[in-house]
């Protein structure tokens, strides 16, 4: 495979794709995304390259729920859909709602998106107090599924996950948390940890009870896919945005303003994970390109302790738990160049009749 030119492929493709008006796909793959969009601009990528598939017929959006309780995360949610033409998309905000921005205490270079995308840009949503708490939003798409259907995509805390886990029986479902999510969810796919031990952020930053609760208490009998600090951490994506996006593309202002400096650069994580949850390993043929993902163990389990760190535990029995890594012969700068064509994806352009040429398929599988 001539993974070098894929992102070249990929560009053409979407330049293309709004002179056609098949969808990529015929069975698109239901999803929910739980997202802390707030502190961090990747989440917007990842948002992103779900809209991108949804409207491509690849990926169902089912909903997103938000991990994190500042108003302005599902108002800039909103926001993205919107612009994507996906403003009925359900969105979940955390109660409380705070009126809390983000300011880089840190490294102090950093600086804040959410609110100004949320008031300069049109959206559905008009008010984060309306909609649904996480949970509610979780039990009733779930109920409403096909048995073994969903994925699960989260890229932020796991408190939603852990509430999940926990919830009884109710009105909209005659199954309790557990028996709910081996009912009705296919895989969960989680940006957190890293691999196989070590300490990350999402897991440890925020709410390390409920990644313990979640990562040690999931259904056996459900696979999770874990994509580590290290994988999307070393994948810079963002290059170029100015020179190709929309003018008026908030994407395109969420990296300006968060980055700064002029630079719309920043690590992947989220992305990533988004990407991997919706095409899996093998899907990505239907893009016209080759793998770009493998799972890097066979068998085993991961395992937390309470301050949220993780480790990886070497278990023959069990085998539908795995964590990510690049396809052999895959670059971080070729997964950053598809991801790029993604996130400067022109909203207009909703089918990819193109993708599925021969010889797309000929030159990349």
């Amino acid at each position: 495979m001539e993974f070098g030119r894929i992102a070249l492929v990929l560009w053409s493709v979407f330049a293309s794709a709004s002179a056609h008006n098949a969808p990529c796909s015929s069975r698109a793959k239901p999803i929910i995304i739980d997202t802390d969009i707030f502190s961090d601009v990747d989440d917007v990528g990842s948002l992103t390259v779900a809209n991108v598939l949804h409207n491509y017929g690849l990926a169902d959006l089912r909903g997103v729920a938000l991990n994190t309780g500042s108003k302005y995360g599902a108002l800039t949610v909103s926001a993205l859909n919107t612009y994507f033409g996906n403003g009925d998309i359900p969105i979940a905000a955390m109660r409380p709602l705070t009126n809390v921005s983000f300011f880089d205490t840190r490294t102090y270079s950093l600086s804040e998106y959410a609110s100004k995308i949320a008031y300069n840009w049109p959206r559905s949503l008009n008010d984060s107090s309306t909609t649904p708490t996480p949970l509610e939003l979780y039990r009733s798409v779930l109920s409403a599924a096909e048995d073994h259907s969903i994925t699960l995509i989260s890229i932020g805390f796991l408190t939603n996950l852990a509430a999940l886990i926990d919830s009884p029986a109710d009105n909209v479902s005659s199954l309790a948390g557990l028996a709910l999510i081996s009912a009705k969810v296919k895989e969960l796919v989680v940006m957190g940890g890293q691999y196989p031990s070590g300490w990350e952020f999402n897991f440890g930053g925020g709410d390390p009870a409920s990644t313990y609760h979640v990562v040690n208490n999931w259904p056996r009998d459900v696979p999770v896919t874990y994509s580590g600090k290290d994988l999307g951490g070393n994948i810079y994506s963002g290059q170029d945005l100015a020179k190709n996006a929309l003018p008026d593309s908030p994407i395109l202002a969420a990296y300006q303003w968060y980055v700064g400096r002029c630079s719309t650069i920043r690590e992947s994580w989220d992305p990533v994970t988004t990407l991997y949850g919706i095409v899996g390993l093998e899907g990505f043929r239907e893009l016209g390109i080759g793998e770009l993902f493998k799972y890097d163990n066979e068998v085993g389990y991961n395992s937390a302790l309470t301050n949220g760190s993780n480790a990886w535990v070497n278990d023959t029995s069990v085998s539908n738990q795995h964590w990510l890594d690049l396809a052999d012969g895959v670059t971080n700068s070729t997964v950053a160049e598809v991801l790029n064509k993604f996130f400067a994806h022109n909203p207009s352009d909703k089918s990819c009749t193109a993708l599925k040429s021969r010889d797309l398929y000929t030159t990349f599988i």
